[in-house]
């Protein structure tokens, strides 16, 4: 995020304050976004445009799923759509939660994650189980298998995981799939995959091609800057999507499409997206290692740093402008922070403040 203070002020935040809590993308939208909804402006009077089908080929196209003229906005009933686009992920996750959770059932997620299918779970009246992560901070695939009972009826995978950063292979999830019994959805939540490094990893949409129970949802909030916009997506068989679109109602708007649209246009904003993520990241683990600090290296758009005192060190940071967050008040991290990336200005003077404040 800019430290410009016009910038700054334009989204509530005093003047030079840095936010690096949020996971946001510091470099913000393409230019062909901006310019695509400026353009829309001029017609806001009118409602979603007939070519937004564009958008449905475009997402199919990326995940080399099939796509046809059935492929509609929300409430258009289609039974045929392998992609369901909504107000943010968070949105559609909730869908699934109602469409395949009930009373006295099972879902499995583990900790320390995202967590919202798990709060979202108990909502339904099913019972969420945490299983741990290995001592690297990654999912233990092998709890998780064994935490299955006749119970379960979802498992949660969230890759790259958030707040670790940690992914699951390709390989290894493909495998974890195909040993559970088809009752149980796997819900494939790949909110940071376009920033991994490892690209292999976020291919979700090739399982679901290939397992009739798993789904995949993305945002447009990270890779592509588009957070203000909540713009959201899922991926998965017609049959298992049908079910979802039961629980899930209402569209973005026209100018949300417009942006979404743009954006896929630009795929090589993204890859610079990715790029200032490796870099800001690079800069952490460099100063990480001067003061000899223990990290975890990501592929998300964050960094997993252990300071000692968690608290204080929030604190102050706080104190110097700086905003991040405390993992061990929020997830039990002992001593931890996560910090997310910035531009290379914000990501220097984040390091500078931490070499201060821990000297």
């Amino acid at each position: 995020m800019s430290t410009d203070n016009e910038a700054y002020r334009s989204i509530g935040l005093p003047p030079g304050i840095i936010r690096l809590s949020r996971n946001e993308n510091p470099i913000g939208p393409s230019p062909s976004v901006i310019e695509a909804v400026k353009a829309r402006c001029a017609r806001i009077n009118r409602y979603e445009d007939p070519d937004q089908i564009a958008l449905f080929r475009k997402l199919a196209e990326l995940h080399g799923v099939p796509h046809d003229e059935k492929l509609a906005l929300p409430g258009a009933g289609s039974d045929g759509a392998w992609i369901r686009v909504g107000d943010g992920s968070e949105h559609l996750m909730h869908a699934m939660a109602r469409a395949f959770l009930s009373p006295g059932d099972e879902l499995i997620e583990p900790h320390p994650s995202f967590g919202l299918m798990s709060r979202y779970a108990e909502e339904s009246g099913a019972r969420a189980v945490r299983t741990p992560l290995t001592a690297d901070y990654v999912y233990d695939l092998e709890a998780m298998a064994a935490a299955v009972n006749e119970r379960t009826r979802m498992v949660v995978i969230t890759n790259p995981n958030n707040p670790t950063g940690t992914i699951v292979t390709h390989d290894a999830l493909s495998s974890f799939v195909a040993g559970l019994p088809e009752r149980v959805m796997v819900l494939v939540d790949e909110a940071y995959a376009d920033l991994a490094e490892d690209l292999a990893c976020a291919d979700g949409a090739g399982l679901a091609r290939e397992f009739e129970y798993v789904l995949v949802v993305r945002t447009f909030s990270k890779g592509y800057g588009l957070a203000g916009f909540r713009f959201g997506y899922g991926v998965a068989q017609p049959r298992t999507m049908k079910r979802v679109r039961a629980f899930h109602g209402g569209s973005p708007s026209a100018m949300v499409l417009t942006a979404a649209i743009a954006a896929l246009d630009d795929p090589d904003h993204v890859l610079r997206t990715r790029n200032a993520a490796s870099a800001s990241k690079a800069i952490y683990y460099e100063a990480c290692e001067e003061l000899g600090l223990e990290y975890v290296r990501s592929e998300a758009a964050f960094v997993l740093i252990a300071v000692g005192d968690a608290a204080a060190v929030t604190a102050s940071l706080a104190e110097r402008g700086i905003l991040v967050i405390n993992a061990e008040a929020s997830w039990g991290l002992k001593g931890m922070i996560r910090v997310s990336y910035g531009n290379e200005q914000e990501s220097r003077i984040f390091v500078e403040a931490l070499r201060e404040i821990l000297s």
